[in-house]
């Protein structure tokens, strides 16, 4: 990895979260993180809150891009990766339901795990339970649908090598992004880490596509809809 190692690039999108953007922030100006940079992604907010508070700021360890639109959770993080210049691409929720800081020494404790062909993708840990039951119902059916061991699939922090965005004009943009790439590592039999990271409730704000048991349903069969399409664009890769 040679040079990159000591400024590791992590894209953080944000979609008008600017309270979650503010206390992100605070958290990483409490921690050393000079093995860390954030690359946060104003994914087309309502206002310009997120650009007004880096306006009079520079930091050393954290950059803002700028998308004019709304381009998907997925589309936020394929958009991102062409400012990341290093040979992994890392990419978190904003949500703060997984703390800054403990995403620090996940991606610093993933250095040596990383090669070209691997996914490294944090496993969630102390949820709430009726989050867990949900997520592992979630599980147990894509599993069962994708034929595909597809537990805790969502957005936690992940890597993978900057060439697994080579050719991604067919990928997903919206929220099922996360689902995506663990799928495809998963049915091409590529190596999948899953060290552990703590979970909690959102900080602020509400998720933009998880409004209840019956938002979450629609949304799992939207999810279950892609994959015809999915499976197209994994023979190819």
């Amino acid at each position: 990895m040679g040079n990159n190692k000591s400024k590791f690039v992590v894209i953080v999108p944000f979609f008008n979260d600017f309270e979650n953007f503010i206390k992100f922030n605070e958290i990483i100006d409490s921690v050393n993180t000079k093995d860390i940079k954030f690359l946060f992604l104003d994914n087309g907010s309502d206002d310009d809150e997120i650009k007004k508070y880096f306006s009079n700021k520079n930091y050393e360890n954290r950059k803002l891009i700028i998308s004019e639109k709304n381009l998907g959770y997925g589309g936020g993080i394929i958009y991102a990766q062409n400012f990341v210049e290093s040979d992994f691409i890392a990419w978190m929720p904003g949500n703060l339901k997984i703390n800054p800081i403990d995403s620090i020494p996940f991606f610093i404790n993933a250095y040596s795990l990383l090669s070209k062909n691997t996914l490294i993708k944090a496993e969630r840990i102390n949820r709430q339970t009726l989050d867990f039951i949900k997520t592992t119902i979630f599980g147990f059916l894509s599993t069962l649908y994708f034929r595909a061991n597809l537990n805790d699939a969502g957005g936690t922090p992940s890597i993978v090598h900057r060439s697994f965005f080579n050719n991604c004009d067919d990928y997903p943009t919206d929220f099922s992004f996360d689902v995506f790439v663990y799928y495809l590592f998963r049915k091409n039999r590529k190596k999948i880490i899953r060290p552990k990271i703590k979970y909690t409730k959102r900080f602020a704000g509400s998720s933009h596509w998880q409004k209840g048991i019956v938002s979450e349903i629609k949304l799992t069969l939207e999810i279950f809809s892609y994959k015809k399409n999915w499976n197209k664009i994994i023979k190819d890769k």
